[in-house]
């Protein structure tokens, strides 16, 4: 499957055997399956997490229903994809690749006929897997933080608003706020992303939705589809 998407595919049976190949060739995406039934992308990413730091937001997960520690360990560095989802499994590997290539800051896909979306985070693997990922239904202009975001919202609106709640240049918190004090008309437009519950997120921005980063695209798919049908 990742031959014919364009991948050299070097495959391993182990974690220990994954991570020579992880010492002694340049490996720009991993995938690997963890789930309860398969743990050996978690004892591989826990392996890549002490000894190779670098590689660590180059994994995507094959798993039916993460296990419960992934988030902890993972923290919304990856996204984790059915086996069933084959074609977005092969998409968020070339995303990755893309990022690890060319490097950037901020990347806008401009559809004229399409909703317009912003989507903030300030992970670049992630933001360029979402990116590719919503840009099949809607223009992404894609930010890596939260004060940029303004910056992008104090030239125009959008259709819809996609945010990490917690990075360091400005939180979703924080750009709740902002919209709210200079943009009111968009707070309804806004879907917040989170590593793990966050208690003061029903607090500061009642009603909006949450979901969990990298684990339900088509959750959050459904979401926007609500609002930007509105």
């Amino acid at each position: 499957m990742f031959e014919a998407g364009g991948f050299d595919v070097v495959s391993a049976i182990s974690a220990f055997r994954a991570q020579s190949h992880l010492d002694d060739e340049r490996v720009e995406v991993v995938v690997a399956p963890w789930d309860a039934a398969h743990v050996v992308g978690g004892e591989l990413y826990r392996w890549v997490l002490a000894h190779k730091p670098e590689l660590r937001s180059r994994f995507v997960f094959v798993a039916e229903d993460v296990p419960p520690e992934f988030d902890t360990v993972v923290a919304g560095r990856c996204l984790a994809v059915p086996l069933v989802a084959s074609e977005e499994l092969v998409r968020v590997a070339h995303a990755i690749v893309r990022r690890t290539r060319t490097p950037s800051r901020g990347m806008p896909v401009v559809v004229l006929d399409r909703p317009t979306l912003l989507l903030v985070d300030d992970d670049p693997v992630l933001l360029a897997a979402m990116a590719d990922f919503l840009s099949e239904t809607y223009s992404v202009y894609a930010i890596d933080g939260g004060r940029s975001a303004q910056e992008a919202l104090e030239q125009r609106d959008f259709d819809a608003i996609v945010t990490d709640w917690q990075m360091h240049d400005g939180s979703g918190a924080d750009l709740y706020r902002w919209i709210g004090a200079h943009k009111p008309h968009l707070a309804e437009r806004l879907v917040f992303l989170a590593e793990t519950a966050d208690a003061d997120a029903k607090s500061i921005a009642p009603g909006r939705p949450m979901l969990r980063k990298g684990q339900d695209s088509q959750a959050l798919a459904d979401v926007l589809r609500e609002i930007t049908d509105k």
